[in-house]
């Protein structure tokens, strides 16, 4: 039962806000691309992996977007926060000794190993090093997750298996570039055939209905921004972001039907793995918005002043699910 859940929800959210505006007051010129106004997004993405080690899954390929990747890392992926701060600060994630200089602040990754009350197993989150705006994580995010899938099934030597049993990829876009990018179209166009699949990846659309000072109107011709995915039979589940319960239920029902329908299977683990065709990806559309503009340096009510006269009257989402739990009796104000 997902509610039982909800104490978990309340803490990344109250985590997740907490950490914004520290770095906000602390680091207000450093742009980080932040995840205020979409918060439930780490509790979706801490869903979607909790869900996948209910099936066996063991390990997850997640291609992060640059908006609020700090957060993600920090907060769920448990990525060290005096490296982060160092960082953001202008330092290096290498030692001072280290020749390398590094790379863009946006760009950070490290590898993360999760372990959930109940499930016996550790999961093994292997985030890349990606642009989230150019989507070139998503077709690495695809074929990295299918060819450790492959490995892990020679390690255990199974000479048959369905592309996607070990390794789940997944991948977080902006409602822009989801719809805008051509490598999109041409990764899911490829999704399904059988020396490509891998078995299925859940996409996750962070939708805060503008593309840098662009709304939606101009950006594209389709009612939402997922509706890409159409052309390849994909389902899209829409979903509300001020409602964490219903994002995890959105995880829940992904990650089964990509369980349940992926066909993928191996016949082969010579230098070319051959299967039937056939994949499972799933598009989760999570409806949000963007408190601050592009980055933390933009001013948003400049180009869409009646939008930001909404959003800067409204709570945030942490706020307004604590409310609800404490007016359901679930949380006491203590």
């Amino acid at each position: 039962d997902i509610a039982w859940r909800k104490d978990r929800f309340h803490e990344l959210l109250a985590k997740t806000e907490v950490f914004e505006h520290f770095l906000q007051k602390k680091l207000p010129n450093v742009k980080r691309y932040g995840l205020e106004g979409s918060e439930s997004i780490v509790v979706l993405l801490d869903q979607l992996i909790f869900e996948a080690t209910q099936h066996g899954i063991v390990d997850i390929v997640a291609g992060l977007s640059h908006r609020g990747r700090m957060s993600i890392l920090a907060n769920l992926l448990e990525y060290p926060q005096d490296e982060m701060l160092r960082k953001l600060r202008g330092g290096s994630e290498f030692s001072d000794e280290s020749p390398h200089s590094g790379d863009m602040l946006v760009d950070l990754a490290k590898p993360a190993t999760l372990r959930y009350p109940g499930v016996e197993s550790p999961v093994n989150v292997d985030v890349l090093w990606n642009a989230c705006h150019l989507e070139s994580g998503m077709p690495v995010g695809m074929g990295k997750s299918r060819t450790k899938d492959i490995n892990i099934a020679r390690a255990q030597n199974r000479r048959s298996h369905t592309i996607g049993d070990h390794v789940l990829s997944v991948s977080l876009h902006g409602d822009s570039s989801f719809a805008g990018q051509g490598i999109v179209a041409e990764s899911l166009g490829m999704s399904g055939l059988a020396h490509f699949t891998n078995g299925g990846t859940v996409h996750v659309v962070i939708n805060n209905q503008v593309g840098y000072t662009t709304p939606a109107s101009h950006t594209r011709t389709t009612r939402y921004a997922s509706d890409i995915a159409k052309f390849a039979d994909i389902p899209i589940i829409h979903v509300n972001g001020d409602y964490p319960e219903e994002l995890a239920r959105a995880a829940r029902t992904a990650v089964a039907y990509r369980q349940k329908f992926r066909k993928a299977s191996t016949k082969s683990f010579g230098k070319c793995a051959v299967g039937n065709d056939g994949a499972c990806d799933v598009v989760i559309d999570v409806w949000t918005f963007r408190k601050r503009g592009h980055n933390e340096l933009d001013e948003p009510a400049f180009t869409q002043p009646a939008m930001y006269k909404r959003i800067n009257s409204r709570k945030s989402i942490p706020v307004t699910y604590e409310d609800r739990l404490i007016a359901s009796g679930e949380l006491t104000k203590e």
